[in-house]
């Protein structure tokens, strides 16, 4: 009876201690942290004494996701252990942050652990095409709109706030409201009449910028048409025709 009891009771100590919450602690790192980068003094921070973290087993429990961290031997430091990718991680929800738990033994103690990975502007603005082509009828008034489609970026925050440029003209200037690309709003605008008969294609540049430091760019392009209207009277060659 004794045997059969042994393992019994050695699991339901463990569950006890995976419920025991020893304590919480919180760092951060930006994304793309190089391998090997220290994210915290982990053992220091759940107060052990130095040498303590081998000879108690400090170690990250595996939740079936990979961590991207782990705990490097004697100094019980917690540093990044493979590439972390915060779009990749959590996409645009913030924060994006990695729950981990951490086990010590004698005693056995379970800590929770919350690695926050902070954005980096390490995605450039990206319009859904390279080049958006569509027609403006010639007899156009000045000041009417023509609705445009924005660049997205992966980032969140500044990092992802837009703003937008368009290649010098005199016909064309752009209406931009908002920095949120899912609230905002773009669209060109018309600042002088259109001759079909002077130039019947416009190319211009759009230009989306982002608020990281350094600024990343994306472009696209921009190819108008200028539909004809009836705005010019047949006209004659010759005004008579000349008696032989």
């Amino acid at each position: 009876m004794g045997m059969w009891w042994g393992p019994v009771v050695r699991v339901l100590v463990l569950q006890a201690a995976w419920s025991l919450v020893g304590g919480q602690v919180r760092y951060s790192v930006p994304e793309e942290a190089k391998a090997g980068t220290v994210v915290g003094r982990l053992a220091q921070d759940l107060g052990l004494e130095a040498g303590e973290a081998e000879a108690r087993r400090l170690r990250l429990v595996s939740q079936g996701r990979r961590a991207n961290v782990e705990v490097s031997g004697a100094s019980g430091a917690l540093v990044v252990s493979s590439r972390l990718d915060r779009e990749e991680l959590c996409g645009k929800s913030a924060p994006c942050a990695l729950r981990l738990e951490v086990l010590v033994e004698r005693p056995l103690r379970v800590f929770h652990v919350e690695v926050e990975v902070t954005d980096i502007n390490d995605n450039a603005p990206l319009f859904r095409v390279r080049e958006e082509a569509f027609t403006i009828p010639e007899s156009s008034l000045p000041g009417s709109q023509f609705p445009l489609e924005g660049a997205s970026d992966a980032d969140i925050g500044a990092n992802a706030q837009l703003s937008y440029n368009l290649s010098p003209t005199e016909h064309f200037t752009l209406d931009h409201q908002g920095t949120n690309e899912q609230r905002a709003s773009l669209a060109l605008v018309l600042t002088k009449a259109l001759d079909r008969e002077t130039l019947p294609v416009h190319r211009l540049v759009l230009t989306a910028s982002d608020g990281g430091r350094p600024s990343l760019t994306g472009t696209m392009e921009l190819v108008i048409s200028v539909l004809d209207a009836n705005d010019n009277a047949p006209q004659f060659n010759q005004f008579g025709r000349r008696n032989q």
